[in-house]
């Protein structure tokens, strides 16, 4: 009985992660760099969807003083 019990409990498992495996999306290729705009560094990624760029204070790169 508690060999069936233990079992059932295994399949059960393994059938609630199947479900979720096959019903989660893939996940998206993202490629991020560093970019001056207006003096200030921003971080950059880009996924299938587009490109989209976030204020980033602390980014490894220094940016030259230019007028916008």
């Amino acid at each position: 009985m508690r060999k069936l019990t233990i079992g059932l409990a295994l399949a059960g498992v393994f059938a609630v992660g199947a479900i979720i495996g096959l019903s989660a999306t893939p996940a998206q290729a993202v490629t991020c760099f560093y970019r001056c705009i207006c003096s200030q560094a921003y971080k950059c990624c880009t996924t299938e969807t587009g490109t989209t760029c976030k204020l980033a204070p602390g980014a490894p790169i220094g940016c030259p003083q230019v007028a916008c």
